[in-house]
């Protein structure tokens, strides 16, 4: 879920990665607020593994999720996190079967992006009960989605690059 644009809309590039070599590698590189960063869902991201393993930049060869840290941690077993990224990826089913049946069809946008863009679409309210009914469904979902990632995925940022790069090994 870090890859695929649940849990992020973009990767912060640090000192030491070189954006013109991960654009060559296929990676789609922006540059937001003076800062080079990968867009999500990332490029590079194929049937749950990563295709430029050995090339991929310092936020995404040190990140760990709180269910890895947990896991480590021993305060739950590797059991519960699987359960959790279950729970994770059934909610997740569940948005973009919604998001189907409302028209959204872009796949290349994080799952958020693409519902906020949904929900923006359509008139408040919504002209036929079917639709509202669905977009009522989708902002719960979302909602619901957002909560457990805050909750059992998702890390405080760390901006410094220092530290990055010295649990990188670099």
């Amino acid at each position: 879920m870090c890859c695929d644009g649940v849990l992020f809309h973009i990767v912060k590039l640090q000192p030491g990665d070189s954006a013109q070599a991960l654009a060559a590698l296929g990676l789609k590189v922006k540059r937001k607020r003076k800062q080079d960063c990968i867009l999500q869902p990332c490029s590079a991201h194929a049937e749950c593994s990563c295709t430029i393993y050995q090339a991929r930049p310092v936020r995404c060869r040190v990140f760990e999720c709180k269910q890895l840290h947990r896991v480590a941690a021993g305060a739950i077993t590797e059991a519960a996190a699987v359960g959790k990224i279950s729970e994770a990826k059934i909610l997740v089913g569940e948005i973009n079967a919604l998001l189907l049946r409302l028209g959204a069809t872009n796949l290349r946008q994080p799952l958020s992006k693409r519902c906020e863009s949904v929900l923006s679409e359509f008139p408040d309210p919504p002209s036929d009960v079917a639709t509202a009914e669905a977009r009522s469904q989708l902002a719960a979902a979302m909602h619901a989605l957002e909560v457990l990632l805050d909750q059992h995925f998702r890390i405080e940022p760390s901006d410094s690059a220092a530290e990055l790069r010295d649990r990188a090994g670099q």
